[in-house]
């Protein structure tokens, strides 16, 4: 199973991951310290990581010198924050893990991000984090609108006054590769996690189809005042644009490689390579700009 789902164990199992043997398990659940496990029969008992980090939480306290009497009654006290958090202020607790996970998402990229990255930036266990989310993955596509629009505040700062359509393309592709490698890291993700998961298929369309629209939206501008040569048809700027979208990905992987490649060579490169030139006169101020 992949990270952050949460699995029912045996007490076998149990037994590894907690490094507690299982007759202290036993007694443990007799005293009243863990909770109850699922049980399928008389004998069939499943277990879930609620289990074992109830079992570090019991032998921590145990090395403090807890007694056992205030190990019972803070264990007790703990299963039932987590029962009124799943029940009164879910929506709120729920709303916090959101926040934070955009926040680090858009920091980190995901394959950086750990889900104790984010339950420790709210100050709860993971095992609250599996109240609301069956894992990372699930929590990424809740909030990756927003991820995208947080990582990108800074390139609509950037270009919001910049009039010339070439530079402010080409200043999106800079910021992108410069700051934000986790972008591509994102949008491999998005590519590659889409089997059997229509949720994800969906979502991966529509912020293809938002970069499509900035990128086309921009070489529809350089059309128009007669930058392009020759001047490309509807069709021709459609395809420019899936190519220089592709180009996003390609360059990341390309400077991850071979350090000698900028920022600033890929993107004319990128350029020259289709048939349309630059208008001469404008070519070496825009990759100056």
């Amino acid at each position: 199973m992949t990270e952050g789902q949460s699995k029912l164990m045996r007490i076998s199992d149990l037994e590894r991951r907690s490094g507690v043997k299982r007759r202290t398990i036993h007694y443990y659940m007799s005293e009243g310290l863990l909770s109850s496990p699922k049980r399928t029969g008389k004998t069939m008992a499943y277990y879930s990581s609620v289990h074992a980090e109830e079992l570090g939480e019991i032998r921590r306290m145990q090395k403090e010198g807890y007694p056992l009497s205030l190990v019972k009654e803070l264990m007790n006290a703990r299963r039932n924050t987590l029962q009124s958090l799943e029940s009164g202020s879910k929506s709120d607790r729920k709303r916090q893990l959101v926040e934070r996970a955009v926040e680090i998402f858009s920091r980190k990229g995901y394959s950086q991000t750990r889900i104790s990255d984010i339950t420790g930036a709210v100050g709860v266990g993971q095992s609250t984090f599996y109240l609301y989310f069956p894992g990372k993955k699930a929590l990424f596509i809740e909030c990756v609108d927003k991820v995208f629009q947080t990582m990108f505040q800074d390139v609509w700062e950037e270009i919001k006054h910049e009039k010339h359509p070439l530079r402010r393309l080409l200043k999106r592709g800079r910021i992108v590769l410069k700051s934000h490698p986790q972008f591509v890291d994102m949008l491999l993700l998005l590519s590659i996690e889409v089997e059997n998961d229509p949720v994800l298929e969906i979502k991966r369309k529509e912020i293809y189809a938002s970069i499509f629209e900035t990128i086309r939206r921009d070489l529809e501008g350089a059309a128009r005042v007669g930058l392009l040569r020759p001047e490309p048809s509807e069709e021709d700027i459609e395809v420019l644009s899936y190519i220089l979208i592709g180009f996003v990905e390609t360059a990341a992987l390309i400077m991850s490689m071979n350090p000698q490649y900028s920022v600033d060579s890929l993107l004319k490169a990128a350029l020259q390579l289709t048939r349309f030139k630059l208008v001469e006169t404008d070519y070496k101020d825009l990759l100056e700009g």
